[in-house]
């Protein structure tokens, strides 16, 4: 009897977490959510700007138009190093940048007409760069890349 209300207990104040942060019931993103997805990365990005990371470099793409898919797959592997090697607090913007980012991999935004930037397919076009050939950078000149990149798909 008593483990049975434990379980009842807990799974109460899962569901008033849950109604008290707001969780999504489901993992849609409404389609004008995107900009604010863009604009938020990019805010985050903003309150990196302070990092002294001189010791790394990141291969940086320069290819945006024909081969998006792959940047931004190179732009959230070279994130996950970089939290690697940063304090704490810096790193929950690096999570939040990495969680608003991975929406654009899905399918469902790869096919939408109000967001055409990430073609279906897109990674695997023979003459799309692999990230590893693309040139290291600093994080300053890499974080700029990214942020130029993110207001492109803006646009």
């Amino acid at each position: 009897m008593m483990c049975k209300v434990l379980i009842f207990g807990c799974i109460a104040a899962v569901i008033l977490m849950t109604a008290a942060y707001g969780a999504p019931l489901t993992t849609e993103i409404p389609s004008a959510q995107p900009e604010q997805l863009l604009r938020a990365s990019i805010q985050d990005l903003e309150e990196l700007k302070n990092i002294k990371n001189n010791f790394l470099d990141f291969y940086t793409p320069n290819d945006k138009q024909e081969c998006n898919r792959t940047t931004l797959e190179c732009y959230l592997t070279e994130l996950k190093v970089l939290k690697e090697d940063v304090e704490e607090e810096k790193q929950r913007h690096i999570i939040n940048i990495e969680k608003n980012l991975n929406y654009f991999k899905q399918e469902s935004y790869a096919k939408s007409k109000k967001f055409p930037v990430l073609q279906v397919g897109n990674s695997s076009n023979l003459t799309c760069k692999k990230c590893e050939s693309n040139e290291k950078k600093k994080f300053a000149e890499f974080r700029q890349e990214l942020i130029s990149f993110l207001q492109s798909m803006l646009k």
